[in-house]
């Protein structure tokens, strides 16, 4: 091509040469554009595949705290309705199968995945958020669950009066204490579950920002849509 536009050139063929330029220009910008379309096409194929399993995640994590919400409400209505008939059953309490934390697996992927240059900022931070709050609440669980293995499990084959004040009123200071720890659990991982749920919505366009997901100060929900407590 070079050699063909330096013959025009001595040539004094001004519009062979033109016409030679503008094909070398146009042939560099085709391939340009070619290029950064594979950037682009491999770009989103790795955001596609980051964002899929932390959704993923994030409903797994939604289907376990919404199981976990029922139960509670199921045995705590259960449990006031045995008193209520004189009974003196044993304090609820919450076991879950396999580890007391919550996995983390798929957001040290993401770290790892130089994710800050594929979604959102705002919403990388977000989901940041989410995951260091999910786990310090997984920590909180295992101080729970070590009560409940180490105080309660080992009496459940005693006299269920073995948890109650020795007038039988209501339970033992440490077994009442456990179930409002229980409780606040609950809420806990309501809070959890609606945050999940709105991270998840925003993943829907993850390059581009949209309304905060995060949980206004004392777990007050803060998020688009009706999310109220339950």
């Amino acid at each position: 091509m070079s050699a063909r536009i330096a013959e025009q050139l001595k040539a004094h063929n001004w519009l062979a040469v033109l016409i030679e330029f503008i094909i070398v220009v146009v042939g560099v910008f085709v391939g340009l554009q070619v290029n950064n379309w594979n950037t682009d096409r491999d770009r989103n194929a790795r955001t596609a595949k980051i964002v899929e399993a932390v959704r993923r995640d994030l409903r797994d994590a939604n289907d376990v705290e919404t199981s976990f919400g029922r139960g509670t409400d199921e045995a705590l209505v259960a449990f006031d309705a045995a008193r209520r008939r004189g009974e003196f059953p044993p304090p609820v309490f919450l076991r879950f199968p396999g580890s007391d934390t919550p996995p983390n697996n798929v957001w040290q992927a993401v770290l790892q995945s130089q994710l800050a240059d594929l979604i959102d900022p705002n919403l990388l931070f977000e989901l940041g958020f989410y995951y260091a709050e999910r786990a310090g609440l997984g920590v909180k669980f295992v101080r729970y669950t070590e009560f409940t293995e180490t105080q309660i499990l080992p009496r459940l084959k005693q006299d269920p009066r073995v948890f109650y004040r020795a007038d039988g009123s209501r339970l033992a200071p440490e077994f009442e204490a456990h179930m409002d720890r229980l409780r606040e659990r609950r809420k806990e991982f309501a809070v959890l579950n609606k945050w999940a749920a709105c991270l998840d919505k925003r993943l829907d366009t993850p390059r581009q920002p949209g309304p905060s997901c995060r949980p206004a100060l004392g777990y007050g929900i803060h998020m688009p849509g009706a999310l109220s407590e339950p």
